[in-house]
């Protein structure tokens, strides 16, 4: 049994709130939204309309869940599109109020705006996230956080006194990464990602220098954006780290393991969130598999409502052991990236555990090719490290599309691209795991 103290968490009396009072809490600032977010947003007002939906409707949170239109990324693009509104209709305010503007990866599409707030959701989550760790007040951590999504905002973690030691996200900037960890004795490392990995690795068996005892000072370090294939989990495991994994909360927020490693907690204080029926609006049984919907519940810029992520995740509502209150999740896959191979779903989630365990493709690259959602066969493109090739392409080809063939009896062909080649694919911290062509 964990032993609970109040130095374990951030904030105590939000993070392990009673689940009846969470909820009071969360109907309370429905509330307070609704209207505002009505009166100020051009894309919120326009889709309730054609619904025929007013705040009047909406006394209750279970009236919401009743009765508010759902949005998506296309709903937002062609709001967007449509009034040449580089916001998409999302903001409902503007300077001085409106302090920044992120954007989300692009990874299925071009990017979504985000215009911020001055009380940023994703770094008060942060805060949290970072505590459980280990960082406290005059603690330094290594912030290497992607630049599209908001920058480094520095000034927002004055108020907790951590203090974040900057580093671009490019494999180019690892020597000096190695170089801060030593001078500046991090207690955190956020965060990692399958680029910045396979560079430290090169980087080690390049230098040979010992990248447990650089990073000896650092009590957990992030990995976020993706899975975490099994040999690249090996390989920061080795140089001493504990690793916690990351997952964007519908791009309102972050969610994040905590120390049980038992699913990542969403903070219900910030987001409202609703695990669907990926194609109707019923609710999913606790632990199924379901779609994120989320609602921006402190964000008075530009507040997701009822925001369909098209993220398919298995989340549950029990207490953690930790002694959190808040719901957890544990990612699947996007809804748009199942394709049906031979009559069998697959995703993306269900190759990783096997396409590194060759030493050509430990990196564990590939994507899968879906010119359409239904296929006979599963095209894949591998990545691999030509350095590591001791027969020919096609020699490899085959033993990668035997081994997956075995595992998930569906039909397969493989084609390989490098390493190098494959991570020009997609933004600095990953590539688009399923591909049109």
């Amino acid at each position: 049994m964990t032993t609970i103290t109040n130095d374990q968490f951030f904030d105590p009396t939000v993070e392990t709130m009673p689940r009846a009072e969470l909820e009071k809490l969360q109907e309370a600032r429905i509330l307070q939204l609704v209207p505002y977010v009505y009166e100020r947003s051009p894309l919120v007002r326009d889709l309730w309309e054609q619904h025929g939906v007013t705040p009047d409707d909406i006394k209750s949170l279970a009236d919401f869940k009743a009765k508010v239109p759902f949005m998506d990324k296309d709903t937002i693009r062609a709001y967007r599109d449509k009034h040449s509104d580089p916001y998409g209709g999302l903001a409902c305010v503007s300077a001085p109020h409106l302090r920044g503007v992120g954007f989300t990866s692009g990874t299925t599409g071009d990017p979504t705006p985000l215009p911020r707030p001055e009380d940023n959701a994703v770094v008060n989550g942060l805060k949290r996230e970072l505590w459980q760790i280990g960082v406290r007040a005059n603690d330094k951590f290594a912030y290497m956080l992607f630049s599209f999504r908001d920058g480094l905002n520095a000034d927002r973690w004055m108020d907790c006194g951590m203090i974040p030691v900057a580093v671009q996200h490019s494999p180019l900037e690892i020597p000096y990464l190695v170089k801060i960890a030593r001078e500046h004795r991090p207690k955190a490392l956020f965060m990692l990602s399958t680029p910045i990995i396979m560079g430290l690795d090169a980087y080690q068996k390049k230098s040979g220098d010992d990248l447990r005892e650089a990073f000896s000072s650092i009590e957990g370090v992030v990995f976020g954006g993706e899975p975490m294939s099994p040999n690249l989990r090996k390989t920061v495991e080795a140089w001493g780290l504990e690793i916690f994994e990351l997952s964007s909360l519908g791009d309102l927020a972050t969610a994040m393991e905590c120390k049980a490693h038992d699913g990542m907690h969403t903070w219900e204080d910030i987001a409202l969130i609703e695990h669907l029926d990926p194609n109707e609006n019923i609710d999913m049984p606790d632990g199924s598999r379901g779609e994120l919907v989320v609602t921006a519940l402190t964000d008075d810029v530009a507040p997701f409502i009822r925001y369909r992520t098209d993220d398919l995740i298995s989340f549950t509502r029990q207490p953690c052991t930790c002694g959190r209150t808040h719901g957890r999740m544990k990612p699947v896959g996007r809804k748009g990236d199942e394709m049906i191979i031979a009559g069998r779903s697959v995703l993306p989630i269900d190759i990783f555990p096997f396409i590194g365990d060759f030493p050509e493709t430990r990196s564990g690259l590939f994507q899968m090719i879906r010119p359409q959602r239904e296929m006979d066969a599963l095209r894949l493109r591998v990545g691999f490290d030509p350095d590591e090739l001791h027969d020919d392409e096609s020699a490899l080809c085959e033993r990668i599309s035997s081994k997956l063939q075995s595992e998930l009896n569906i039909p397969i062909t493989v084609e390989l691209m490098s390493n190098e080649e494959l991570l020009k694919l997609g933004p600095p911290n990953k590539i688009p795991r399923v591909s049109k062509s």
